[in-house]
């Protein structure tokens, strides 16, 4: 810090109220120890140069200065802090990592056309926008700085940052499975060809399956009331994508089991169809690779411009750690919803619109996926021709007054006309 600066904070020593003005953001405290306020004290910007000698200085930058007019102003630079992460202590949990983050015009102008800057929260999966204080706002008690990254201002504009989709097509081509046992004959996909690579707005099924690795840890409060020390970790363990399209739609491309090191404590076979020994690539039968090697393709996807059919997508990419643009999602579990009614089952819609009984013993991503496809041209079909809202509410309202009679069940007899699809939708 310079000189100047410490004699312009002692100034304010005795005059805190200058201060409460700048700490009543949301998440600062105010203090009246010059000491204290030294310590969680860190510049937005800073200037660095160096210096005809070869000596490199550090100084505060404020807004209000100007970069010198000498002549080695060119070996002078500035650098703003873009980014600082935090541990958050906490005894029962051990802590958790926080980032701030400053996200600059370019996000701003596309997603809300406004040019600004703003920082943001961004803790597990909750991002929220703070005040520029709460960002360099520091307590070892509770909140110990761990990364602070200063960026070269103005750098960005001397390089082309065009984004370019850096995983080439041969990601989503036929590879070697990590299973020893896995044979040809037990392939429950058909890897696209050269000629069927996806384009913009082409439609993919998805669907995934998950397990868990480390329970739910949780205590009773006084009241009777539950609370949740450290929630349960879960894990992708298959992911399946059908080709939305074409002569072959249906027909699943990828269907990748993936592999983990970490022990695994519930498969939940129930809902996964997951079974013990899937995941194990000495006994495996199925088609396992990486989550790297699946991840890739699914960026390849995403960066394609594809638009990703499926029922719940909203938890599945949550929980698979990738964020979607939303005019990439189709999420059945929308399409047919009121608002503040009940999300309905894929299991119940298949059986209502599509007259379809799926997930009998267990889940099956392959059957999952091609059923939301269904589902979205049913979705289509009763949407065309014009249809009026009220005329699509109408079959909506139906559809939860059936779930209602039925106790949202599906009926365990194979008498098809307990359906109301054939006499219910035959004149749309």
């Amino acid at each position: 810090m310079r000189k100047e600066d410490l004699e312009a904070i002692k100034m304010k020593e005795n005059n805190p109220t200058e201060w409460e003005a700048l700490c009543n953001a949301e998440g600062l405290s105010f203090y009246t120890s010059i000491e204290e306020l030294k310590n969680i004290w860190m510049p937005n910007s800073i200037k660095m140069k160096l210096s005809k000698n070869k000596e490199l200085e550090v100084t505060n930058w404020t807004e209000n200065e100007g970069l010198s007019t000498s002549e080695d102003e060119e070996n002078t630079y500035l650098y703003d802090l873009v980014v600082t992460v935090a541990h958050i202590l906490d005894p029962r949990t051990g802590g958790s990592l926080v980032a701030h983050i400053k996200v600059g015009e370019t996000y701003h102008q596309r997603k809300e056309g406004v040019t600004h800057k703003q920082w943001y929260l961004f803790n597990d999966f909750l991002i929220e926008p703070i005040d520029k204080c709460e960002a360099v706002q520091f307590d070892l008690s509770w909140k110990i700085p761990c990364i602070l990254y200063y960026a070269r201002r103005n750098l960005n504009s001397k390089y082309d940052l065009t984004i370019k989709n850096p995983i080439e097509a041969s990601v989503l081509l036929a590879e070697a499975s990590l299973a020893r046992k896995q044979r040809k004959c037990h392939a429950t996909f058909i890897p696209l060809m050269l000629n069927e690579m996806p384009q913009p707005n082409d439609l993919v099924g998805l669907d995934a399956e998950f397990v868990t690795l480390n329970q739910e840890e949780a205590e009773l409060r006084s009241d009777g009331t539950k609370s949740t020390i450290k929630p349960s970790q879960m894990s992708v363990a298959r992911i399946t994508c059908v080709r939305g399209q074409g002569q072959n739609e249906g027909v699943p491309f990828i269907d990748d089991y993936i592999s983990t090191q970490e022990q695994v404590v519930d498969y939940l076979t129930q809902y996964s169809g997951i079974k013990p020994g899937d995941l194990d690539a000495k006994i495996s039968s199925k088609h396992l690779t990486t989550l790297k090697s699946t991840y890739l393709k699914l960026r390849f996807l995403i960066d394609v411009g594809v638009k990703f059919v499926g029922h719940g997508l909203q938890k599945d990419f949550r929980v698979i750690n990738l964020m979607i643009p939303k005019e990439q999602v189709i999420d059945t579990v929308y399409l047919f919803h009121m608002p503040r009614k009940r999300m309905i089952s894929l299991r119940f819609l298949a059986w209502y619109f599509l007259e379809l009984k799926i997930q009998g013993e267990t889940h099956d991503s392959i059957e999952d996926a091609r059923t939301a496809l269904q589902l979205y041209r049913k979705y289509l079909e009763l949407t065309k021709h014009g249809m009026d809202v009220d005329e699509f509410r109408k079959i909506l309202k139906g559809l939860y007054e059936k779930g209602r009679k039925m106790d949202w069940k599906v009926p365990e007899s194979e008498d098809v006309q307990s359906s109301p699809k054939s006499s219910q939708f035959s004149h749309l």
